[in-house]
C-alpha cells in the first residue's frame, strides 16, 4: 500500500515537490523514494514507497499522515530548513488527525491516532485541539458486535515489562485524583505529554499476548481518564476522539467493561448535543456491553440509564433504573471488581442517582439519595461542588429560594480553585435560575 490519497475533482501538480527534489536536492525520484521508505523503517512503522507512489504525489496525490511526516522529516534534514505539509501543499497534519481519529479502524491505526492525539494534547492550550469539531458521527457499533482481536502479541524491538505496565497505570491513578480534586483543565496536557514519552514505546514493543491485553487495556483506561479531562475542559472534539480509540482497545482485547465505559462517555456527549435519543440509545449500549461483567460495572451502567431516562422525562425508568443500579452495588465488592471502576462508591452512585431523580422530578427520592452522597470524600472536590448543585435544584423544585441560594453559594466557593469550564457554566446556568440540563 502506497498509503496516497486520491484528491478529489481536478487534481494539480505538486511543482513544490519537484522542484525541492529534483532541483534543489538534485534527487531522482527513486532516491527520494529510497529515503522516505528508509525512514519508515527507522521508525518502525515500514511503508512500501516506490517510484510510482512519488509520482502520484508529484500528480497531486496526497500521502497518507504516515507517509507525509516521513517525507517532510527527510526533505526538511536534506534541505537543512523546515519542510511542513503545507509547503508540499499537504493538508496539515493537525487536520489530518482530527478527520481520522473520528474512523474505527485496526488496532494499527487506534495506536497511531493515539500517538498523535497526544503529541497535539501535550501543548498546553494547543490551538489545533481547541479547533477539533464535534463531529455528528455515528456510535462505534463495530465496538459492541465484532470479536477481540485474534493476534495483539507485539514484536517490536524494546520488551514489555510488567513494571511499565505498573508505572502507567500508576500514573493513570494520579491524574484521576488531580483532576478530582483540581479539574480536568490544570494537567491534562502533561498526562498527554507522559502518555506520548512512555506508552508510545511500549504499544511499539514487544509482548505476548497475555501481558498485551494488560498493556492496551492500561491504555484504554488512560485514554478514557484523559477523554474525562478533555470533556470537563469543554473540548468534546478531543473528548470524542479519544473515546473512539479507547473502545478499539477494549474490542481488541474483548473487555466488555470497558467498552461499556467508553459508551457512558458517549452518552454524555450526546448530551452535549442536546439530543435525547441519543444519549438513551449509547445509555442502553452501555448496559448491553456490561453483560455478564462485574456487579459493579453493572451498577455504573444502570445509574447511567437511570440518568439517560431522566435526561428523556421518563421518571418511572429513571426510578427502576435507580434500584437496578442500588441492587447491582450491592453485590459488588468482590476480587473480580475492576481497578478502573474503584471510585465508584456508595456516595458516587447515589451522588449520580441523586441528579437523575432531581432531573426526573422525584424530589423526595432525590433528596434522600443526596443525603448519602455527602458522605463523599472532601478530596473529590469537582464532585463536591455537582453534589451542591443537585442540591440546589431540588430546593429549587421544593420553591426553598433560600436553601437554594446557599447551597448555589457554597458550591461557588468549593469551585473557587477548580479549572474547570463545564462546571463554571454549570454553575452560571444555576445562578441564572434555570433547571439542571447537563448530563
Amino acid at each position: 500500500m502506497s498509503g496516497s490519497v486520491p484528491v478529489s475533482g481536478t487534481s494539480q501538480r505538486n511543482t513544490d515537490l519537484e522542484r525541492i527534489v529534483r532541483d534543489e536536492l538534485k534527487w531522482s525520484m527513486s532516491g527520494f523514494a529510497k529515503r522516505v521508505r528508509e525512514r519508515c523503517a527507522a521508525t518502525g512503522q515500514p511503508r512500501s514507497v516506490s517510484t510510482s507512489t512519488v509520482s502520484r504525489w508529484c500528480a497531486g496525490a496526497h500521502p497518507g499522515p504516515d507517509l507525509a511526516a516521513a517525507a517532510c522529516y527527510v526533505l526538511t534534514q536534506a534541505c537543512k530548513r523546515p519542510v511542513t505539509p503545507e509547503h508540499l501543499r499537504w493538508p496539515p497534519e493537525d487536520v489530518r488527525v482530527a478527520e481520522q481519529a473520528l474512523q474505527y479502524g485496526d488496532l494499527t491505526h487506534a495506536v497511531r491516532m493515539l500517538s498523535r492525539l497526544w503529541q497535539m494534547d501535550a501543548v498546553p492550550g494547543s490551538a489545533s485541539v481547541r479547533a477539533m469539531p464535534f463531529a455528528a458521527t455515528p456510535p462505534a457499533l463495530e465496538a459492541l458486535v465484532m470479536l477481540p482481536d485474534p493476534e495483539i502479541a507485539g514484536s517490536g524491538q524494546r520488551r514489555v515489562t510488567v513494571a511499565d505496565i505498573e508505572l502507567l497505570d500508576a500514573h493513570t491513578d494520579l491524574y484521576g485524583r488531580t483532576d478530582a480534586r483540581h479539574g480536568g483543565g490544570r494537567f491534562r496536557s502533561v498526562f498527554a505529554g507522559f502518555l506520548a514519552a512512555h506508552a508510545v514505546p511500549l504499544l511499539e514493543g514487544g509482548y505476548s499476548t497475555g501481558r498485551g491485553r494488560r498493556l492496551l487495556g492500561s491504555v484504554a483506561d488512560a485514554v478514557l481518564a484523559l477523554a474525562s479531562m478533555a470533556y470537563d475542559d469543554q473540548l468534546p472534539g478531543l473528548a470524542q476522539r479519544y473515546d473512539v480509540q479507547a473502545m478499539r482497545l477494549a474490542q481488541a482485547i474483548g473487555d466488555r467493561g470497558r467498552l461499556a465505559r467508553g459508551c457512558i462517555h458517549q452518552a454524555r456527549l450526546a448530551a452535549v448535543r442536546g439530543d435525547g435519543r441519543e444519549v438513551l440509545t449509547h445509555a442502553r449500549s452501555a448496559v448491553v456491553a456490561a453483560t455478564g461483567s462485574p456487579a459493579l460495572v453493572r451498577a455504573y451502567v444502570a445509574v447511567t440509564e437511570a440518568r439517560a431516562w431522566a435526561y428523556n422525562g421518563d421518571a418511572g425508568q429513571c426510578r427502576a433504573a435507580v434500584e437496578r443500579a442500588r441492587a447491582a452495588f450491592n453485590r459488588a465488592g468482590s476480587g473480580s471488581d475492576p481497578r478502573w471502576l474503584a471510585w465508584l462508591d456508595r456516595p458516587e452512585l447515589e451522588g449520580q442517582a441523586a441528579w437523575a431523580l432531581a432531573m426526573a422530578g422525584l424530589v423526595k427520592e432525590g433528596r434522600q439519595a443526596l443525603k448519602v452522597a455527602m458522605g463523599l470524600s472532601p478530596e473529590r472536590t469537582r464532585d463536591s461542588v455537582e453534589l451542591l448543585i443537585t442540591g440546589a435544584e431540588l430546593a429549587r423544585l421544593r420553591g426553598d429560594r433560600a436553601e437554594r441560594e446557599e447551597l448555589l453559594a457554597r458550591a461557588k466557593t468549593t469551585a473557587q480553585h477548580l479549572k474547570s469550564r463545564r462546571l463554571a457554566r454549570r454553575l452560571a446556568d444555576a445562578a441564572a435560575g434555570g433547571p439542571l440540563h447537563d448530563f
